[in-house]
């Protein structure tokens, strides 16, 4: 019996299993024209943008997208329908976009599912975020928390209470000495973050930390305070925790989206979960960009069951043939992101 909507429980957990099994364009197709033809028919913005949505997979990428700006502008579901809401994480407007979702099943799918390191699972997971009881409304505390409930141990921990990062405690905990089955690290952090704590802890010995051992920084300058180059920071994070350039991730994702696209090493290339798609688009015609060109990312991410299943980004890339080049957000757009709350 095919999904109508997304209000009960039962289909909304139905969906979350579907979009589990994509593994081809065809399959992304087909499930990507169901879930516009339910949000068509009931959100407004999107109904704006209709237009005849083929199955075939050389088709979706012309399915329309809502501008990232909209969450801005109008909530696309009736407040008594919403139990979960992520804002983003301070702008310099005043004016944070919106989230707002029934609740939490297409999410925690997301995170869990696209979880890049499950073959080395359990992991101590340190955060250098706050959690949800101080950012309630933050996708990026969210995610972390649904991180530790599944692939964390009884030893994972949030250093970051009262708006501080606790340097020292964490410096504490990672000065150990590895042994045969003892479990890899996951440090979470913005880039602020680290350099933020890097600066705390000086010139400190480097760490030896066991093997597998993962770094994820979750980008976040936007013009604010303090800034690196990436090549910097990555060397800054090799040279304080011991680890090599492969072990450092990347994770880019972003509030409007219950999905997130990975990259690895310095010079790696995002890739995205098989139920998303990233699309680099001219911003003036709105095709596709050839192999090898800089245009802005459209993404397509079948677990944003409760707004739109497209979002047009205001972020540059190169498409590459596997994955993508990030290089930031356009110029002239407002300094946002997760670093914005450390500072």
């Amino acid at each position: 019996m095919p999904i109508l909507s997304f209000k009960s429980k039962k289909k909304r957990i139905l969906w979350a299993e579907r979009i589990k099994t994509i593994d081809s364009d065809l399959k992304f197709a087909e499930a990507l024209k169901a879930l516009f033809q339910i949000q068509s028919a009931s959100i407004p913005p999107l109904k704006l943008l209709e237009s005849p949505v083929k199955t075939g997979p050389h088709h979706w990428k012309q399915t329309p997208a809502l501008p990232q700006r909209i969450f801005k502008a109008t909530s696309l579901l009736s407040a008594n329908q919403i139990s979960v809401e992520f804002h983003t994480s301070g702008t310099t407007t005043g004016s944070p976009g919106i989230h707002r979702m029934r609740d939490s099943i297409l999410y925690d799918t997301a995170t869990e599912c696209g979880f890049p390191w499950k073959s080395n699972a359990p992991f101590t997971i340190l955060s250098l975020h706050p959690d949800v009881t101080e950012a309630p409304h933050s996708s990026l505390s969210a995610m972390i928390q649904h991180w530790i409930k599944v692939y964390g141990n009884s030893k994972s921990h949030v250093f970051f209470k009262a708006g501080k990062i606790e340097s020292e405690k964490l410096g504490d905990s990672l000065q150990i000495k590895p042994t045969k089955n003892q479990p890899p690290f996951l440090i979470i952090g913005t880039a602020f973050s680290f350099v933020h704590l890097f600066d705390a802890w000086g010139k400190n010995r480097p760490l030896k930390l066991p093997k597998n051992t993962v770094i994820m920084e979750t980008g976040g300058y936007k013009g604010r305070s303090r800034e690196l180059p990436k090549k910097e920071l990555y060397r800054l994070i090799e040279k304080h925790f011991g680890v090599e350039d492969s072990q450092i991730w990347n994770e880019y994702g972003m509030t409007e989206l219950s999905s997130q696209a990975y990259a690895q090493g310095v010079d790696g290339l995002h890739h995205t979960p098989p139920w998303t798609r990233v699309v680099i688009i001219d911003p003036q015609t709105g095709n596709e960009v050839p192999i090898g060109k800089t245009g802005i990312i459209k993404w397509y991410d079948l677990a944003n069951i409760d707004s739109s299943g497209g979002i047009q980004t205001l972020d540059f890339a190169i498409r590459r043939r596997q994955g993508f080049q990030l290089l930031g957000r356009a110029p002239q757009t407002e300094k946002r992101g997760c670093s914005l709350t450390l500072e």
